[in-house]
């Protein structure tokens, strides 16, 4: 008798009988009232699809289905246009520049165990020296 485990079905590619890749089989789904086993695969487009084990044909480096399963793309959202604030886009951006600025500092300052460069720690206001994992005097 020969059969086949859950771990060695994790992770198999499932293919239509034409060749077109469904997707990953991610677990396998007892339907205990119905005496049922199912594969649970993630799609190529991300999606789980439910496929009966009685559409299986064959279980080797992949799996091949005995009939072809159409996948559907999800349906993408229109994107709204954004709607226009007291505060321009540039405003917001030249406030977030500076304080980026600020918080990754690099000077002049040079670790004396080391010799590398230190970074400005602005919340500590003191130099660390990344190499030694110190902070700078």
């Amino acid at each position: 008798m020969s059969g086949i485990t859950r771990s060695q079905l994790i992770g198999k590619q499932v293919y239509n009988p034409d060749g077109t890749l469904i997707g990953t089989i991610n677990d396998v789904k007892l339907i205990i009232d119905k005496n049922e086993i199912t594969l649970q695969v993630q799609t190529k487009y991300r999606t789980t699809e439910y496929v009966p084990w009685t559409k299986v044909n064959a279980v080797g480096d992949i799996v091949l289905l005995k009939e072809k399963i159409e996948i559907q793309a999800p349906q993408t959202p229109l994107l709204e246009t954004p709607k226009p604030t007291s505060q321009t886009m540039i405003e917001k951006l030249s406030g977030i520049g500076e304080s980026l600025k600020s918080l990754v500092r690099s000077s002049n300052v040079i670790c004396p165990t080391c010799g590398e460069k230190a970074t400005y720690i602005p919340q500590y206001k003191k130099y660390y020296c990344y190499k030694c994992a110190k902070y700078v005097d």
